[in-house]
């Protein structure tokens, strides 16, 4: 493989774990996940946290290795998902710009504060392996082309989970240096790149609709 090559997996790599890792926006779940596990102890948190994710991870890599499979039951073209899940992570990308995003309602943790386990829900699912990220997942995984693709997009998801992880473990260290103003500015901040990886797949899906028309 020659350097060339090498570049160009590097720079999938890299774009597939900085799309998925600013989608989950672990920096934004820091005060949810704060207040969802304050009642447990260190151990109980441990066990919380590593389900949370590993239930997440095994999601998405689920997604990243059956790709349009599921929607192509329902005769979903890939340009029209493309276009789909590039709107849905725009909004995702300009909400984090305007405000801080609203993972989980009031009403969803009032009930997550009644669980012993929030493992499952809501950590894992909405708020870790939400619409966003596997959307985001299916589309990366349509452009892996190759074996070498798809482990790549593993590796990323995988790599992205365990920053993830250890974002959720020093959390309290980090809410106390970053305050919830620091997390919020990061959330913006990851904000635009979600919203400029948002339109070039809605323009990727609009050319290849074009291109489809006039065939």
């Amino acid at each position: 493989m020659d350097m060339r090559s090498l570049a160009a997996e590097w720079a999938y790599f890299t774009g597939a774990f900085v799309t998925i890792f600013f989608i989950v926006d672990p920096f934004a779940l820091v005060p949810i996940y704060l207040t969802l596990t304050e009642r447990f102890s260190e151990a109980d948190q441990k066990h919380v946290r590593r389900k949370a994710t590993l239930i997440a991870l095994g999601m998405l890599c689920a997604f990243a290795l059956t790709g349009m499979s599921f929607f192509e039951l329902f005769g979903v073209t890939m340009p029209a998902f493309r276009i789909a899940g590039g709107i849905l992570l725009l909004i995702l990308g300009v909400t984090q710009l305007n405000a801080p995003r609203e993972k989980v309602t009031n009403a969803e943790e009032s009930e997550s504060l009644a669980r012993d386990d929030v493992s499952v829900f809501p950590l894992a699912t909405p708020l870790l392996a939400g619409p966003g990220a596997i959307s985001s997942v299916i589309l990366l995984s349509t452009a892996s082309e190759s074996p070498l693709r798809r482990a790549e997009l593993l590796a990323a998801i995988v790599a992205c989970f365990a920053a993830t992880y250890l974002i959720l473990k020093f959390s309290p260290r980090l809410f106390r240096i970053m305050g919830r103003t620091g997390l919020n500015l990061v959330s913006r901040i990851m904000g635009i790149v979600l919203t400029a990886v948002g339109v070039q797949f809605v323009l990727a899906g609009a050319a290849e609709a074009w291109k489809a028309f006039q065939q």
